[in-house]
Parts: structure tokens; C-alpha cells; sequence
């Protein structure tokens, strides 16, 4: 387990005993984030990437929507409602009922999608053989678990609390069965283990009065399709020995903001880089002024040394955030920036 995963496991424990707000979490990253980076702070500038990186993570756990409590408005965000945004296809590519064992082998494709109109994005992610997504289904977040194999599925179900592990994950029957726990403050989890195709291993779970949403999630699912997992953002040059190794975006508040993290490593070296690109609907005002340049375009590096940002990309952040003392050095971390291809339209999912 690297030092990302470390955070994201350790945030999610601190996590499951209440809710968590994907939309809020992700709202409010960006607009600290704004706030800081006006400020030039540089103890913030390290936190705006370790809250969106955390933010990814911990959108895993049992999740109020927007719409289920009074509206809240973050400063400086576009009040518009949310929009659904789909992954964009990947064409030619096999879905998981005719190469199961392409699931989560690849962190930039998902191979599975669902029903046009049926459910509404909130994230999805590839990595560690598993592929997930966060769906909102009639007001309730419902995740979703894909693999090839029991065995790469973690014990920690994503959206159940850490006290229901044992008996609800640990003992599950991929049979189509559900099973369901009180979970804290008197609500009630509920967790389905099925084979929606010979090879596909399925796990949905939801936090919610009864478990019809998870049916309802499974008749929408489609193992025909495949989906990229990046969406705006590629990474098209990397180190010598380096690979993608895992992808996550959230976009429950699209057009408000959404974010991307794509974790890049070098596993025999044991370092790496986590490349994160941060979308808001207004205009990022106050950037930090440029302290580098990278291919001839203006960057900045933390004076704490714990991010690469490149400044010239309108309404978003582009930064390469080290995550540990073995991280990639900056001429490393230059390389995988100047190779990223961010869309043109970021804010027309369509184009992506």
C-alpha cells in the first residue's frame, strides 16, 4: 500500500461511522483552493491538493445527495443545478461481458456503462483491478464494484461502515442474495454480490429503507459497452518504467466544478506522482505567479516542494502533487505535465 492509498484507507476509517458529502467535499476544495492560492499560502497550497485527493477518496461512504437537504450554495460556485456527465466512450474497446478479464487491468477504461436516463454520475474510478462508480439513484448514492475475481475485491465495501465488514462483505455469496445491517445512527445498509455475466463480479451497495435500488442499479448496468475513465484530462508522456495506475473523477456537481486524479508510478523504483486537474465554472481568479517554466509555458512549485502547477489552462488547476519522499523529482513530474492533453471544452463533456 503506497502513501496515497494509505491517506484514502485512513480517511475512509475516520469516515464510516458517518456521511459523506461527495458534491460538498469536492465544492469545497475548490473554493479553499481559490482562496488560498489568492493568499499565496504555501502551507495551502499543499492542503488544496491533499483535500481534493482526499475528497476522491473518502466519496466512497454513505452519501447525502444534493436535493435530500436544503440547497447550500458554496461561495464563488455557480448555484446551477447538476448536470449529468457520462465517461465518454472508448470506442473499440470489448465490455466486461465479452473480456471480463480486462476489468480494472487497464485504470484508463471502465468496461461496463448503464440505460441512458436512468441514473446520474457522481464519480467512478479503475484501480487495483477493481472498477467503481457512484451513482445517484432516485435520491440515494448506490456503488457499484466490478471485478474479475472475488479475490482482488477489497474487504472494505465501499459504503459500509467498518463494523459491518466482517458480516456483510467477508461472507458474501455472489449469487444475487442481498444482505443488509443497521449501520450507525439507526440507518440501514444494505449489499448485493452477483454475477451479471459468466467472469463479472458485481457488488452494489446502498444506504437507503429498503434494497430496491439496487436492483434497479442492476437493471440499468450494460457489460457491452466500455467507458474512459479520464475523461478531460490524458496523460500521453510519462518516465522511463513509469505507469497510469489508477484513475478517479468526481463530477456529482458538474457544471459547478469536478475534479480528476490519475496516479502514475514507478513500481520498482517505488516513486511516483499523483496528477490532478480541478475544474470551476468561474473563472480561477489569483493564481500563483510563475516561478518556472516548463516547455516554455508559465508553471509554479510550491516553495514547500509538494506540487508542480501549470498556469495557463483557463477555469482549471493542473498540478503534479508529490506524495511521499520517494516521489518523482520535479524534471520527472515536468515530463508527465507537458505530456498532459486536457480538452478544450472542459466544461462540454460531449467533446471530451
Amino acid at each position: 500500500m503506497n502513501d496515497l492509498d494509505e491517506r484514502i484507507d485512513q480517511t475512509l476509517r475516520e469516515r464510516a461511522e458517518g456521511g459523506v458529502d461527495t458534491d460538498r467535499l469536492l465544492a469545497a476544495a475548490v473554493t479553499r483552493g481559490r482562496a488560498r492560492v489568492r493568499r499565496r499560502r504555501t502551507a495551502a497550497s499543499t492542503a488544496l491538493g491533499a483535500v481534493a485527493v482526499l475528497g476522491l477518496g473518502v466519496a466512497i461512504g454513505p452519501v447525502r445527495l444534493p436535493g435530500s437537504d436544503p440547497a447550500v450554495v458554496m461561495p464563488g460556485l455557480p448555484a446551477n443545478a447538476p448536470v449529468s456527465v457520462v465517461p465518454p466512450r472508448a470506442d473499440g474497446v470489448p465490455g466486461a461481458a465479452a473480456r471480463p478479464d480486462l476489468i480494472g487491468a487497464d485504470p484508463q477504461v471502465l468496461h461496463f456503462g448503464f440505460a441512458p436516463d436512468r441514473l446520474r454520475y457522481l464519480s467512478w474510478s479503475a484501480q487495483g483491478g477493481v472498477e467503481m462508480a457512484q451513482l445517484d439513484v432516485d435520491g440515494h448514492t448506490v456503488t457499484l464494484e466490478l471485478s474479475a475475481s472475488t479475490e482482488v475485491l477489497p474487504r472494505r465495501a465501499q459504503g459500509l461502515p467498518a463494523e459491518l465488514v466482517p458480516d456483510l462483505v467477508t461472507n458474501g455469496v455472489f449469487d444475487g442474495s442481498v444482505a443488509h445491517a443497521k449501520g450507525p445512527y439507526g440507518v440501514t445498509v444494505w449489499l448485493r454480490h452477483w454475477q451479471p455475466a459468466p467472469g463479472v463480479y458485481a457488488r452494489a451497495s446502498v444506504v437507503a429503507d429498503d434494497e430496491q435500488d439496487l436492483f434497479d442499479l442492476a437493471a440499468a448496468l450494460r457489460l457491452n459497452q466500455a467507458h474512459a475513465c479520464t475523461g478531460p484530462l490524458r496523460l500521453t508522456d510519462l518516465p522511463a518504467g513509469a505507469q497510469l495506475r489508477s484513475c478517479w473523477m468526481v463530477v456529482g456537481t458538474f457544471p459547478a466544478a469536478y475534479a480528476v486524479m490519475l496516479q502514475v508510478t514507478d513500481d520498482e523504483r517505488g516513486a511516483g506522482v499523483t496528477v490532478e486537474l480541478q475544474y470551476a465554472g468561474t473563472t480561477v481568479m489569483g493564481k500563483a505567479a510563475a516561478n518556472r517554466t516548463i516547455g516554455g509555458r508559465p508553471a509554479h512549485l510550491d516553495p514547500s516542494g509538494a506540487r508542480l502547477e501549470l498556469l495557463d489552462i483557463p477555469r482549471a488547476q493542473l498540478f503534479a502533487g508529490f506524495n511521499h519522499e520517494q516521489s518523482f523529482n520535479e524534471a520527472e513530474a515536468a515530463t508527465v505535465l507537458l505530456g498532459a492533453r486536457v480538452a478544450e471544452h472542459l466544461d462540454r463533456p460531449a467533446t471530451w
